[in-house]
């Protein structure tokens, strides 16, 4: 029963950084006004983490994680792998238009945190870049795309992925963030095509 606890507190915090640095900001945002609002000492934050940073890191490994599965399962629903990739990045822009709070902290902090870096990118945007690998190897292995070095495209594709959601906090999220999906999913396909596809576009 005392693990149950344990564990409780430790998600109530992370629960709690999210909601309030999602209104307040995280600079603005002080770990004793987390602690209160998840109902712990103020002192118990630094039970399970050695700083605020290292809290923030958790929001989103915690934020990323809980929809990789979604992620997967919709891209397996898939037959073809360039709706795979299309769906992939639907999915992942409908997440961020959905949570627009945690997008505009995460990329900002992204920016500025080397412990964001060096934790969620080799972590959580691993995982989802490993998605676009696979689909990349299967495009590759059925003709529709070049032979590729499918890591460093697979990170050249995430990396067109946030700067368009960039770009989307850049402007207030003003817009739809989903409604770039065809035109993001035209640009990495055309960007890929083999030089045969490409002929055979042309003579249609």
């Amino acid at each position: 029963m005392a693990r149950k606890r344990v564990g409780n507190k430790r998600e109530r915090i992370i629960a709690a950084a999210a909601k309030l640095f999602g209104e307040r900001d995280y600079h603005d945002t002080t770990t004793a006004k987390i602690a209160e609002s998840a109902g712990v000492a103020a002192g118990t934050i630094y039970i399970y983490f050695r700083s605020k940073e290292e809290l923030l890191v958790a929001v989103f490994e915690e934020f990323l994680g809980r929809h990789m599965d979604r992620l997967r399962e919709g891209v397996e629903r898939e037959k073809m792998p360039q709706d795979k990739l299309m769906r992939l990045l639907t999915l992942g822009l409908e997440l961020m238009e959905d949570n627009p709070d945690s997008a505009r902290i995460f990329l900002s902090q992204l920016r500025q945190s080397t412990k964001m870096i060096t934790t969620v990118v080799k972590r959580s945007s691993r995982a989802y870049k490993d998605i676009i690998e696979d689909v990349l190897t299967e495009c590759a292995r059925q003709g529709l795309c070049r032979d590729v070095n499918v890591h460093a495209a697979a990170s050249m594709l995430f990396g067109a992925f946030q700067s368009t959601v960039l770009d989307w906090v850049a402007h207030e999220c003003s817009y739809s963030l989903t409604d770039m999906n065809g035109e993001l999913t035209e640009f990495i396909l055309h960007g890929i095509c083999s030089s045969d596809r490409e002929e055979e576009s042309a003579a249609q």
